[in-house]
C-alpha cells in the first residue's frame, strides 16, 4: 500500500531534517531550511501589478480631469506689469497691447475684470452707482489725444512751445507714455456723491489705488485726477495706503530693498 500525502509530506520533511544533521554534525554550522522561492516570486509579481495598476489610474485620471483654463491663463499680468510705472522715462513700445476684455463697452487689461466686477458690485450693494468711463487706450488713440491738448495749448498766446509740451504732458502724456495704454488704469464717473468716498474707502480691498492724488504732482508729473484708478493688487495698494505713497514712489522703494 502507498504513503498517503500526509505520509509523503512528513517523509519529505524528515529527510530534510536529517540531510540537515549530516551538515551540521560535518561542518559544525547550523545549515539554514532553504525555503521555495515561490512566495518571493508571486510577492515579486504582485507588487509589479499593483504599481502598474497605479500608473495606469493616474493617466486615466490625469485624461480625464480638465485642463487648465486657457482663460485662468490669459487673466494672469504679466510679471512686472502690475507695478510698471509708465511716464516719458519709462516708455512703452509702439505695438505693445495687454490682454483686454470689455465691461459694459469699456475695454480693460483681462487682469482686472474679476476685481473691478466685484468692486462695482460692491458699491451697488451699498447702494453706490459705481460706473467704469474710460479703460483701455491704444497706442495710435493716445497719439490723438496729446496732439489735440498740445495743439489747443499752442493756440494759447502766453504759451512758448517749451511750455506749451509740459502743461499738455500734465494732462495728456504721448503716445507710449501713458498708463492707460496697459489697461490696468481706468476712470470712474463720480456723478454719483457717494462714489468718491467709497473709492477713497474700498479701492484697496480690491486692488486699487488713486493714481494721481493730490499733493504728489512733482513725483506724478501729472495734475491730480480724483476719478482716475489703477490696479496693483491688494497686498500692494495696502502697503502703498500705509505708506503714503504713490505708484513711482513705491516702485523706487521697492527697488532700494533690491
Amino acid at each position: 500500500m502507498g504513503l498517503s500525502p500526509y505520509d509523503k509530506k512528513r517523509y519529505k520533511e524528515s529527510k530534510r531534517r536529517r540531510r540537515q544533521a549530516i551538515l551540521q554534525s560535518e561542518t559544525g554550522y547550523i545549515v539554514p531550511y532553504r525555503r521555495s522561492k515561490k512566495p518571493l516570486v508571486i510577492g515579486i509579481c504582485a507588487l509589479a501589478i499593483a504599481l502598474i495598476a497605479a500608473v495606469v489610474i493616474a493617466i486615466v485620471s490625469a485624461c480625464n480631469s480638465k485642463p487648465v483654463s486657457s482663460a485662468s491663463v490669459s487673466n494672469e499680468i504679466e510679471s512686472g506689469d502690475r507695478l510698471r510705472v509708465v511716464n516719458r522715462a519709462n516708455r512703452l513700445d509702439e505695438d505693445y497691447k495687454p490682454s483686454l476684455v470689455s465691461i459694459n463697452g469699456v475695454e480693460v487689461h483681462k487682469g482686472i475684470a474679476d476685481a473691478l466686477e466685484q468692486l462695482t458690485k460692491a458699491a451697488a450693494e451699498k447702494g453706490v452707482s459705481l460706473k467704469v468711463t474710460k479703460g483701455y487706450v491704444s497706442f495710435d488713440a493716445q497719439r490723438e489725444l496729446y496732439d489735440q491738448n498740445l495743439e489747443a495749448f499752442l493756440k494759447k498766446p502766453d504759451y512758448t512751445p517749451v511750455r506749451a509740451q509740459a502743461a499738455a504732458q500734465m494732462i495728456v502724456p504721448e503716445a507710449g507714455c501713458s498708463e492707460a495704454q496697459t489697461g490696468l488704469l481706468v476712470e470712474f464717473d463720480l456723478s454719483d456723491p457717494h462714489a468718491k468716498s467709497f473709492l477713497e474707502r474700498e479701492c484697496i480691498n480690491y486692488g486699487f489705488i488713486l493714481r494721481y492724488p493730490d499733493g504728489k504732482e512733482d513725483i506724478t508729473h501729472r495734475q491730480p485726477f480724483n476719478n482716475v484708478y489703477r490696479y496693483v493688487g491688494k497686498e500692494d495698494a495696502g502697503k502703498m495706503r500705509s505708506f503714503d505713497m504713490c505708484l513711482e514712489e513705491y516702485s523706487d522703494y521697492l527697488g532700494s530693498r533690491e
